[in-house]
């Protein structure tokens, strides 16, 4: 495909002096719209000296020199007629003293010797000497304060600069002294050389340093400090096979390696952010690896020949979701301009050339290594509804489960062998429902073992002195102190934790779309991810002692209401409570930052497509930490509550109720203590009677034995 509209802007800055200087520029030009008016601008900026600010019209002529004036009054050489080997730049020019050289001051000379006088203080950071093709030899008056030559290469006066290295001096191979710090540009533009040593010093090179060199074969940057690779720096150095860039390096310019053809391998540096268009365009690269740091990628830069057609199967390695997948896909319906590049994980990249490093044996539907009398399971391709995978391969314990090994299986139910002791990251994917670990199993590597496994109903681990155990379908380790993961495709409404649990670990619930009520009121920290997008979830009891809740942990469970928070939590991660995202909020929010050119407001609280759920509270008393989270979010915070039962209840009204049955007990004690009384009363009275008749009872008896006698 053509990118001529994206192109446009390329041919100009891609030639350094004049229009047609570089070869580039006819076959970026092949069917674009007119580029006469930029390319006469083009011309006129490198003809007119840069500080001057003055017109064509405005240059005054005497003699083979055109000039203008600086703010000062002393003279800026801006063009030069002279035809012969050797030009002497004047001190004095028409009684003017002649303090700079513009960007043109040379013209195309073809002087093979150019002297500079003292009284030149400033040479254009654009190099007027780029135009120079024979210039072998330049001199400097001895007395000058401001430039020096050493090795016939050009520098600032201190060698902190490298200004020019004349593309005639003979020889393959320059050593730039220790103590510079800055590669001018167009500074090595279109030498013989083949190899160039840089020194730890240099921290910046600029535009067209090293364009054009045609048998520089290689350049190692790796001892420098240099941040930024700017615009051009190695355009069209077509032998260059061999780079090795700073690890400081953020910024990696426009055109920067543009047909450099032997450049087949490239390591980009952690830590940088930015490669702009064609910044590898017409290169031998047919994959690269992006670093996870990057951030942008322009148009053009990686998968484009020298003609603008793509690079059959280039493939992009990066960050799932980062800047090499959205390249990978990248299109713009202005432009017609859309890449269709093959994208692949740095995970995925990473285990396949391990696996490429394995030596394994197919055995049946397993393939597997042996290592130390021990065999590792690498891939089952059984499409069986349950397998039982063998406890022997080669003849040799199973020990471990690969990374990956049952990705490609369609099993639903799988047995683990006793044998094994490791499971690899993420080495079970979607078909799996049930799965039985087995007791000896130590260690399940990463730490989101099952989050992809959609449709996994339960997990067993059968008994055994390893680290794991499991309960009702839910992995523990081996004491249930920790939750280590709740399966995807479990179906209950309603769990409550075992009493021994203290931590919920990363994604244990994540995505389950069933649960609705959750008591784990015994955990103290509940890690990132713990439950996002458990979209039912509608209550969770927390413990009183509760201490973390990771980022993200309730993100995206938008059933969720209310939650209480206690005064002893000590961190709360972002968006852990109340957010969702949201499609249509998102995309305004970026239609906002795009009509401002891309700048959001600084006082924006919520990030793109971050929303508050509909209706969300946070129960916590004042000052406390879940109080200052409801606070900085946005989220309604309800303070002076307990908790009684599932409800949360007004202190106030609470001390109203209790004050209204105390009075009411206070009335039912006296009332029972009133007829307590009575009782007792009427007891007595009927005792003293009971007493009076036994007492007259037994005087009647006296007297009748009395009368006896």
């Amino acid at each position: 495909m053509k990118l001529y509209k994206r192109t446009a802007a390329l041919l100009m800055s891609l030639a350094i002096c004049a229009a047609g200087t570089f070869p580039v520029g006819a076959a970026l030009a092949a069917g674009e719209e007119d580029t006469t008016a930029a390319a006469d601008e083009f011309d006129e900026l490198y003809e007119i000296g840069e500080n001057s600010g003055n017109k064509a019209a405005d240059l005054k002529t005497s003699g083979e020199f055109s000039y203008s004036l600086t703010t000062g009054g002393d003279a800026i050489i801006e063009n030069c007629t002279s035809t012969a080997d050797e030009l002497v730049i004047p001190a004095e020019i028409d009684g003017l003293r002649v303090a700079e050289l513009g960007k043109g001051a040379f013209g195309e000379s073809p002087a093979k010797k150019i002297t500079i006088p003292a009284s030149v203080e400033y040479i254009s950071a654009d190099n007027p000497f780029a135009r120079c093709e024979n210039l072998a030899e330049v001199e400097v008056a001895a007395d000058s304060e401001y430039y020096t030559v050493k090795d016939g290469v050009l520098f600032t006066k201190d060698m902190t600069r490298l200004v020019v290295y004349p593309r005639g001096i003979s020889g393959s191979s320059y050593t730039v002294p220790e103590g510079v710090e800055e590669i001018g540009a167009a500074a090595f533009y279109v030498t013989q050389l083949s190899s160039i040593s840089l020194p730890p010093t240099v921290t910046a090179v600029e535009h067209h340093a090293f364009a054009e060199n045609s048998k520089l074969t290689e350049l190692d940057m790796s001892s420098c400090q240099i941040r930024n690779i700017t615009d051009m720096a190695f355009l069209e150095c077509g032998a260059l096979s061999s780079v090795k860039l700073s690890p400081d390096t953020q910024t990696i310019g426009l055109a920067a390696f543009y047909r450099c053809k032997a450049l087949e391998n490239i390591d980009l540096p952690d830590g940088l952010k930015h490669i702009e268009q064609s910044a590898f365009m017409g290169t031998g690269l047919t994959q690269i690896k992006i670093p996870e740091s990057v951030e942008f990628i322009g148009y053009s830069a990686f998968g484009y020949d020298e003609n603008e057609e793509p690079v059959e199967g280039f493939t992009l390695i990066g960050k799932a979701g980062g800047a090499a997948e959205t390249y990978a896909k990248d299109s713009d319906d202005e432009y017609n301009y859309k890449n269709d590049f093959e994208f692949i994980s740095s995970e995925y990249a990473e285990e396949w050339e391990a696996y490429m490093d394995m030596d394994t044996v197919i055995e049946g539907d397993y393939e597997y290594f042996t290592e130390n009398g021990e065999a590792t399971l690498v891939f089952c391709s059984s499409t069986d509804y349950a397998i039982m995978v063998p406890d022997t391969l080669g003849g040799c314990p199973v020990t471990k489960i690969n990374t990956h090994a049952f990705i490609t299986c369609g099993s639903s139910e799988i047995v683990l062998p006793e044998t094994v002791k490791t499971i690899g990251v993420d080495a079970f994917r979607e078909s799996l429902v049930s799965l039985t670990i087995p007791g000896s199993c130590t260690e399940i590597e990463g730490d989101e073992p099952f989050v992809s496994c959609t449709y996994l109903r339960k997990i067993t681990v059968t008994e055994g002195s390893g680290n794991y155990s499991s309960l009702d379908g839910v992995l523990y380790n081996k004491d249930k102190s920790e939750l280590v993961a709740y399966p995807l495709g479990k179906a209950d409404e309603e769990f409550t934790a075992p009493a021994s649990v203290r931590k919920v670990r990363k994604s244990a619930f994540c995505n389950n779309p069933f649960i609705a009520r959750v008591d784990i009121s015994g955990v103290t920290e509940i890690e990132t991810y713990a439950f996002e997008g458990c979209t039912a979830l509608e209550r969770v009891k927390f413990s009183k002692d509760l201490v973390s809740v990771g980022a993200d942990a309730f993100y995206g469970c938008t059933a969720l209401k209310s939650v209480r928070l206690y005064d002893k939590l000590e961190t709360l991660g972002e968006y852990c409570f109340g957010f969702y995202f949201d499609e249509e909020a998102a995309k305004a929010a970026q239609d906002a930052a795009n009509n401002l050119g891309g700048i959001m407001n600084p006082d924006t609280k919520v990030p793109t497509g971050d929303v508050v759920v509909s209706g969300f509270k946070i129960y916590a008393d004042k000052d406390t930490l879940g109080y200052n989270y409801a606070n900085a979010n946005d989220i309604k915070v309800v303070t002076g509550t307990v908790e009684v039962g599932s409800k949360n209840v007004s202190k106030g009204f609470l001390g109203v109720v209790f004050g209204a049955i105390g009075a009411a007990l206070i009335a039912l004690i006296g009332i029972l203590t009133g007829k307590s009384l009575k009782k007792k009363k009427a007891e007595k009275e009927r005792e003293e009677r009971r007493k009076k008749s036994q007492e007259k009872a037994a005087d009647a008896v006296k007297e009748a034995d009395s009368d006896a006698e």
